[in-house]
């Protein structure tokens, strides 16, 4: 039932690995606390906590396998909780560092983290390769290089930037051949490039610059066709490439909403509104494809995203009706949201334990 495999999934989560990983998660805030505050000896002391908290993440992989607690929880948490730590410590240094450099670095780090997720339920897993290490070590070394400003810093910071691009290719050529199929495909291409311009858009929406903005927005949503397009065209289609498509959807709509938020083009109550339902519909397509390796989209979240995507522009250009276009994707976000539960329930049934 599905109580019962709610309470496997929470004793895998509470496990000794596991709860190394959560604490990582948890300490992130109060390193780019240090980052960012006024304090003495303030980048020496956020250096340290950045060394730890990396440090920590060959804890506990080795503590897992040590006591043969590898779950798949942990597979999944473990590499969000790295990739968190870059991606705080690198927005929280943007400024020392060229925004570019940020952009590349979490996107690779979005777009692989996203694969290895997805893959699970597959049994697909890529060893950890040389060049992984050296980038995570070399991510390393560059931030704290830049946290203390050593000489070289950028140079350092370049390098692992090179890196990270290389390794984020290998891992995705490799998961291809071991899947038998060409992850590494226009459609998905296309799709990562989507991924990247999401950075770009909340970088000009926070500098005021609405134009700029718009046409990068624009340029998001035609995009998100043309990938389907191209994957017809191609024969491209398969199923990493849906979710991935979906993903990258998810997070320019979010992200776009708190960037209005933080930027007092909308109200923060908006959060509140939203949170649930985008939080209940990403749980429950993730559990769908982690549980029963199936994704099966509804005309409803077509029309959502499409419905959304009208609703940002209508924000951007201050069109007249834009707060009850907000209204009506929250009545259908909710909609979408109760049509996902609905479907999760008839799909556990008892027999399935």
């Amino acid at each position: 039932m599905l109580l019962t495999f709610l309470c496997n999934k929470m004793k895998e989560l509470l496990s000794k690995p596991n709860q190394i990983t959560i604490i990582r998660v948890l300490l992130i805030p109060i390193f780019a606390y240090f980052l960012l505050s006024g304090l003495p000896y303030k980048d020496y002391i956020a250096a340290f906590i950045f060394i730890v908290l990396s440090l920590s993440d060959a804890i506990d992989g080795y503590i897992a396998r040590k006591n043969k607690q590898t779950t798949k929880i942990g597979q999944i948490i473990d590499p969000i909780a790295d990739k968190l730590l870059i991606a705080a410590a690198l927005i929280s240094l943007i400024g020392r560092i060229q925004l570019w450099m940020a952009i590349v670095i979490i996107t690779r780090e979005i777009i692989i983290t996203v694969a290895r997720i997805l893959f699970l339920p597959k049994k697909v897993v890529i060893p950890a390769s040389k060049l992984g290490k050296i980038k995570t070590i070399s991510q390393v070394i560059a931030i704290v290089a830049v946290i203390l400003n050593v000489p070289f810093n950028w140079w350092l910071m370049l390098t692992a930037v090179m890196i990270t691009v290389a390794s984020g290719l290998d891992y995705l050529i490799k998961m291809g051949r071991l899947i038998g199929k060409n992850v590494l495909n226009l459609p998905n291409i296309i799709t990562s490039f989507r991924l990247l311009l999401i950075p770009l858009f909340v970088a000009e929406v926070a500098k005021s610059n609405m134009n700029s903005a718009l046409i990068i927005f624009t340029i998001f949503i035609l995009s998100d066709k043309l990938d389907g397009i191209s994957a017809r065209l191609t024969q491209h289609i398969t199923k990493f490439g849906k979710i991935y498509d979906v993903f990258t959807d998810f997070t320019g709509i979010v992200s776009a909403l708190i960037t209005f938020i933080l930027t007092g083009i909308l109200e923060l109550y908006w959060i509140a509104v939203y949170f649930l339902p985008v939080t209940v519909i990403v749980g429950i397509r993730m559990l769908n494809y982690l549980k029963l390796n199936q994704d099966h989209p509804h005309a409803i979240r077509k029309f959502f995203i499409g419905l959304t995507y009208t609703t940002g522009i209508a924000i951007m250009i201050d069109f007249v009706y834009a707060f009850q276009m907000l209204v009506l994707v929250a009545v259908l976000a909710y909609t979408y949201m109760f049509i996902e539960i609905y479907g999760l329930f008839t799909k556990y049934k008892p027999s399935e334990g």
